[in-house]
């Protein structure tokens, strides 16, 4: 392994094309997949646990190279001390437009997108993406002027989920629920409002565009205004409501019954 002493610095890390990815879950996800978008690690180790060296001779197996820096320098790279001691810069992927997406699923009997609505926190993202993964949503839109974008936390939050669903980054959001109904897709948005149905006795579409937001902000009135379906999840505890990734949790669950 060589030990080059350059390494990205905050303001000017990487071509934009590219990203920086941080956490064991996205570094050991790429290294089984797709170790040739991986195109440099950095690590604060020399030495450690069985797994964190597995890292270390995987990279040498496919000869990526590797940077050894403090453990301050890490954190600096990656804006995060949660980086458990990796992080790495990878071939940017492919990001959707909505019209991009919607050819590639027309043909598609059933289509499930989530849409991510004013989620400012990169952790609250990176939970939808996993969450999302896991019940095997077709692809996820959030728009890059109204929310968290794709960042070294997002990424290791979603435990490399955010390396293999498809990924629909849009300018206006309501604008992309417009062109998804044009489609053919019914939009449901998650909100408690006079007149939302129950969600746990809603049937939803084949296709389906489903919209959270921010426990905050919520969704936009616009959208909400666009939506086909309001629906809510009923609480039967004390405390009057879910986080994000837990209410979207119990909404795919919904749409799986189906």
């Amino acid at each position: 392994m060589n030990n080059p002493s350059g390494y990205p610095r905050p303001k000017d890390r990487y071509p934009s094309k590219d990203q920086l990815i941080m956490g064991l879950h996205a570094l050991n996800e790429l290294l089984r997949h797709a170790p040739n978008r991986i195109l440099k690690v950095y690590t604060s180790i020399r030495d450690g646990k069985e797994r964190k060296m597995g890292i270390l001779r995987e990279c040498e197996k496919w000869e990526i190279p590797v940077a050894f820096i403090s453990e301050n320098e890490l954190s600096n790279i990656c804006g995060s001390d949660s980086h458990q001691s990796f992080a790495a810069h990878v071939k940017g992927r492919k990001f959707y437009d909505s019209k991009e997406f919607l050819k590639s699923v027309e043909d598609r009997e059933e289509a499930l997108v989530l849409f991510c609505d004013q989620i400012l926190d990169p952790q609250n993202f990176g939970a939808l993406l996993r969450c999302a993964e896991c019940f095997g949503v077709d692809g996820v839109a959030w728009s890059k002027n109204r929310g968290s974008d794709l960042t070294p936390i997002s990424t290791k939050t979603s435990c490399g989920a955010s390396e293999w669903l498809p990924l629909i980054r849009v300018s206006n959001l309501a604008e992309g629920v417009s062109q998804f109904q044009e489609a053919g897709f019914e939009v449901v948005a998650a909100a408690l409002k006079e007149g939302s149905k129950n969600a746990l006795h809603f049937h939803f579409s084949k296709k389906t565009v489903l919209v959270v937001g921010s426990e905050g902000e919520g969704i936009q009135p616009l959208i909400l205004k666009r939506a086909d379906h309001i629906v809510h999840i009923p609480m039967f505890g004390k405390i009057e409501s879910l986080n994000v990734a837990q209410a979207a949790t119990s909404l795919l669950t919904c749409f799986r019954k189906n």
